[in-house]
């Protein structure tokens, strides 16, 4: 399988963030492409420098990155995986310079790290550990004894996926790897669609979470309020209310809690009396605004596990 395993540097300055160094190497661990370039506009990236080491005077006579565009347009092409770590980083500042689709065939070897270690090290997605601590964990040795430059950092990435990708097939049991080190492409393929897989669920399964929360309905001096939580009121907060002579009504937990506020504040507008705003009002609620509260009940729809 043609693999580009590759890595930036950059100024790191927000929105005019600019590509300072590109390494770029194939399947076998070529180093096929690695230059230096010239911001455009960017003039000084003091922060960044001290992460990679790409001083201004480094890159002062180095050329500009568009001019390479169609030779790396071309690896691109030409290439079945683009292979990186965080890569959605290094898509991210590509994209400015109007590569596209990348994102469709790349594969994150953050992610292969968590389905590996996930269990074992009781890993949460989002708070992968870095590129060296995986290294580290993979008995990858730095050649220079650092890391950050774009071309170190490309080739302990490859290094890595070979490793991870052995002990992917091997957690998960897709097929044995004795007496071998090599994948087949259609191995590979496999590994990437099984990983794939698992990443929709975790996202899924993080997303209910996330939208999971609590509605109270709670009776002021000033009329009916409704508070969201994402997590259940505490002692602290219930001494609070009582402090401020405010009345639990009903509680509801529901499986989209952002949704059920606006829901029940779009209801209960017209009968808003005061308050600071529209997520902080009063209501004048009867008998059947409060049985409607009651009963109310949603679903969380991800929209992009329906995909």
């Amino acid at each position: 399988m043609h693999i580009a395993c590759l890595d930036t540097e950059s100024t790191s300055t927000g929105l005019s963030n600019e590509i300072l160094e590109l390494s770029i190497l194939n399947e076998q661990g070529s180093l096929i492409h690695n230059q230096l370039y010239k911001p455009q506009k960017v003039k000084k990236w003091f922060y960044a420098e001290r992460v990679h080491g790409i001083s201004p005077q480094m890159v002062e006579d180095k050329p500009f990155f568009v001019r390479h565009i169609p030779k790396i347009q071309k690896i691109f092409n030409r290439s079945e995986m683009l292979l990186g770590f965080a890569i959605d980083n290094d898509i991210r500042i590509l994209e400015k310079y109007g590569f596209e689709k990348l994102m469709d065939k790349s594969m994150d070897v953050r992610d292969l790290y968590w389905a590996v270690y996930k269990d074992e090290q009781d890993i949460d997605y989002y708070h992968v550990p870095s590129l060296v601590v995986c290294a580290q964990e993979c008995g990858y040795e730095w050649r220079d004894g650092s890391a950050h430059s774009a071309s170190a950092d490309a080739e302990a990435t490859l290094f890595c996926f070979n490793y991870l990708m052995r002990k992917y097939a091997e957690k998960y049991q897709l097929f044995s790897m004795e007496d071998r080190t090599q994948l087949t492409d259609e191995e590979i393929k496999t590994i990437w669609t099984h990983l794939r897989y698992l990443l929709k669920e975790e996202k899924h399964r993080k997303a209910v979470e996330k939208a999971k929360g609590q509605l109270y309905l709670v009776h002021t001096k000033n009329g009916y309020a409704i508070y969201a939580r994402k997590k259940p009121l505490t002692e602290e907060d219930l001494e609070h209310f009582k402090a401020k002579e405010r009345k639990i009504v009903f509680q509801l937990e529901l499986a989209d809690s952002q949704k059920g506020y606006e829901d029940l504040l779009a209801k209960f507008a017209p009968k808003m009396v005061g308050g600071e705003n529209y997520y902080k009002a009063f209501y004048d609620l009867d008998e059947k605004d409060i049985e409607l509260f009651k009963t109310y009940t949603n679903e969380f729809i991800d929209e992009n596990y329906r995909e």
